[in-house]
């Protein structure tokens, strides 16, 4: 994948551009790459958040999951802030 990634050319026009991060939207490889990024950073979150999330599904990119609230309206929110800004 280092290869793809580090020849990734697209067309634009009539000018041919290589991308230097990331890869192009519409290539081969993007869908399991993004899986894969994505499924890093979600197992890392459940583990933190396994208390406040009980349930969470995911199909590619679509996101089913349960958050349960704290008793302390106050907390929550200081718990949610913490769970959608840095995760």
């Amino acid at each position: 994948m280092n290869i793809v990634f580090r020849n990734n050319l697209f067309k634009f026009g009539d000018t041919y551009w290589r991308q230097k991060s990331g890869t192009a939207m519409g290539t081969p490889p993007a869908p399991p790459y993004a899986t894969i990024f994505y499924a890093i950073h979600e197992n890392e979150m459940l583990k933190k958040w396994s208390e406040r999330v009980p349930f969470y599904k995911r199909f590619i990119d679509d996101v089913f999951g349960i958050w349960l609230t704290h008793d302390d309206p106050a907390q929550d929110k200081l718990l949610w802030d913490e769970f959608y800004i840095k995760e």
